[in-house]
């Protein structure tokens, strides 16, 4: 004669006795539960298991707009400069840096030009070429 198998009630483990552990108690080899031995008609297969549920990744949110693309500009101060109107002077100089400096400018070159046919020091020419990121 078949062995008898059947299923425990508590954890559905597959379990297998001989015909003479009948109506007897055992304990359950997966759970330790104790359970009767007894004929099953029909042995339905162990429940599959569902698809896991896919964790939701939290990505971080986008800004609202994208920042604007940082661009650079220049202005070149030159003793021809409204801003040195009344003459230049170390003192009316750094008046004048320190208020552009306060704009976010700073000095990006500093030029003495030549010009051609000049004497070497016959011209008080020069120029500050100043920059700033926007």
């Amino acid at each position: 004669m078949p062995n008898i198998q059947f299923r425990c009630p508590r954890c559905n483990q597959s379990i297998e006795q001989p015909p003479d552990m009948l109506g007897q108690l055992i304990d359950c080899p997966a759970c330790g539960e104790v359970v009767e031995v007894q004929k099953s008609i029909h042995l339905p297969p162990p429940p599959r298991p569902g698809p896991r549920p896919v964790p939701r990744l939290k990505l971080p949110k986008p800004p609202p707009h994208a920042p604007a693309a940082k661009t650079r500009e220049y202005k070149v101060l030159a003793p021809s400069d409204e801003s040195f109107a009344g003459g230049v002077t170390p003192a009316r100089l750094e008046e004048v840096l320190n208020a552009y400096a306060a704009k976010g400018w700073q000095v990006a070159a500093a030029l003495h030009p030549r010009h051609p046919g000049d004497a070497a020091d016959s011209r008080d020419d020069w120029m500050l070429i100043l920059g700033r990121t926007r």
